[in-house]
């Protein structure tokens, strides 16, 4: 067993013994292998869009501080459903189904203490998730960039083959990658045609993905009084290799969220949405949105062409 004591089959048992008991997260995975889902290419990649009514509490999501203050944080064991029961990761974090899912097999995974949510100290925990249940994605989303709990530390994860910059890696990869830097052990690169701006490292050493997180993290933009970059990350484990996807943000929200009327969409971006799989919990939005929407949303969300590249320039130096 590795360093967390838990692996995939852990995962996958929580998920159907939960379902077994706790009739919320059934009738939403039931509901989620109905769901209504239409393609569009963005750059030659299939973007999912997924009519979800269920993601209306993340979508809509009020994360002002009064707000946060004066609510129970839904992390917190106290505070959770009777009937979610989690698997406890190392003393440090409880691993959990989360019951409003994109993903066929969805996680949420909280810390156990109640602390702000930051990366800050937690990459070695991500990588070690990700080793421990390698059938399944992990991300993390900023506390401004899709995290509906900014006030409790979390990661998520879901199954592997589900998000398109996963499973058309290769592809995606060969169409539009650049190599920023590579050794024998190491690889710094970025997507040079994705709307929303991608840096990626692959390795199979912990300690040289760190160094080269670490780096990056000091080289972007902290706004607006953040106590770090604005980002969402996801990470895999092939072994032995790690991969590290950061997605690097300049806000939280795209302007058409604050529009009204027919120019309105909820959506709040994260790590998924901005992956290729976007929920949608209103039917309108499903229908409506188009091609040209998703690119603008994303680039609104996104660090600059000019940006990323005057980044890249400084990560070479490794």
């Amino acid at each position: 067993m590795n360093k967390f004591e838990i692996d995939s089959d852990c995962a996958d048992r929580l998920i159907r013994e939960q379902r077994s008991v706790w009739a919320l997260l059934d009738k939403n995975c039931q509901a989620l292998e109905r769901v209504e889902t239409r393609i569009v290419f963005v750059e030659g990649v299939p973007v999912t869009l997924q009519f979800n009514p269920e993601r209306i509490r993340s979508a809509a999501a009020v994360i002002d501080r009064q707000s946060i203050q004066n609510r129970k944080c839904f992390l917190c064991e106290e505070n959770r459903p009777a009937e979610q029961v989690g698997i406890t990761v190392a003393g440090k974090y409880v691993m959990l189904a989360n019951p409003y899912p994109i993903f066929p097999k969805h996680l949420t995974i909280p810390s156990v203490i109640h602390t702000p949510q930051t990366i800050c100290g937690r990459l070695n925990d991500m990588l070690d998730l990700a080793r421990a249940i390698d059938r399944y994605i992990v991300f993390y989303n900023g506390p401004r960039c899709g995290a509906s709990a900014p006030d409790h530390m979390h990661f998520q994860a879901g199954n592997k083959g589900f998000v398109p910059l996963e499973y058309l890696w290769s592809d995606i990869y060969r169409e539009q990658g650049e190599a920023v830097y590579r050794d024998g052990n190491i690889l710094l690169g970025r997507l040079e045609r994705w709307p929303q701006s991608v840096f990626f490292v692959e390795s199979g050493q912990m300690d040289r993905i760190a160094e080269a997180f670490d780096l990056l993290l000091r080289l972007l933009p902290v706004l607006n009084g953040d106590t770090e970059p604005m980002m969402n990350i996801l990470c895999t484990y092939e072994a032995p290799v790690w991969r590290l996807w950061i997605l690097p943000r300049r806000t939280h929200r795209p302007t058409q969220y604050y529009e009204e009327g027919d120019k309105q969409r909820l959506i709040s971006p994260g790590a998924i949405d901005l992956s290729g799989v976007v929920p949608l919990p209103r039917k309108s939005d499903f229908e409506r949105f188009t091609k040209e929407e998703i690119i603008d949303i994303f680039m609104q969300v996104s660090l600059t062409s000019e940006e990323t590249n005057r980044i890249c320039k400084e990560w070479r130096k490794i």
